[in-house]
């Protein structure tokens, strides 16, 4: 995928097009992000949560998105050498957020740490590809009778942290539902880092 991108540019290619599913557009910004095109979508089912908040329909209807051509530079987020254009999520994990002055921790050993590009109703509804900062969201969760109840998260806008682990034992970080990476880690924005192409459906 790689080399047919950089391959395409290098001959005057502009626009790139993802056919895929949500983990197949992240893999190509990795490749485009640092390249001068613009990204484009075709999703191949409904289930393509980027593809919903870029309000991009899925099949042969993302071709009348991608012809009107609505382009908007949106935000990525990016660990270490790694973008990602969604979230990045560290479930149960002994860790600390190194957050401008402050060291922050989840007080529960059952957690849910996630990074967040793009809004989602139940856990970051203010989060938003065009501001220039992401979220840092952390759930704690608690067992009542058997079952697990989700507390209300802590939110943190912020342009730099580092993640660190509290033990020797390093801690995974799942980053846009296909790639792990273990602490420590540095995670910071890159403002209008991609131009996509959105329909006017997107949620922001």
């Amino acid at each position: 995928m790689k080399e047919l991108i950089t391959d395409g540019v290098k001959e005057g290619v502009k626009t790139v097009v993802a056919i895929g599913n949500s983990q197949t557009f992240a893999k190509v910004i990795n490749i485009v992000a640092d390249l001068d095109v613009t990204l484009g979508l075709i999703p191949v089912d409904n289930n393509n949560t980027v593809a919903k908040i870029l309000g991009v329909p899925p099949k042969a209807a993302a071709c009348d998105t991608l012809a009107s051509r609505i382009i908007k530079q949106i935000d990525l987020g990016k660990i270490n050498n790694h973008y990602f254009v969604y979230s990045a999520e560290i479930v149960n994990g002994d860790i600390n957020i190194e957050f401008e002055d402050f060291k922050v921790q989840p007080t529960t050993n059952k957690n849910k740490i996630s990074l967040h590009n793009f809004a989602t109703d139940d856990i970051s509804p203010s989060s938003n590809p065009v501001d220039g900062t992401l979220e840092a969201v952390i759930t704690p969760i608690k067992s009542t009778l058997g079952r697990k109840k989700k507390i209300s998260g802590t939110v943190l806008p912020f342009t730099e942290i580092k993640i660190t682990s509290n033990g020797e034992e390093q801690v995974s970080i799942l980053i846009d539902e296909q790639i792990i990476m273990k602490t420590p880690v540095d995670a910071t924005v890159a403002p209008a880092k991609l131009n996509v192409i959105v329909g006017s459906e997107r949620t922001f």
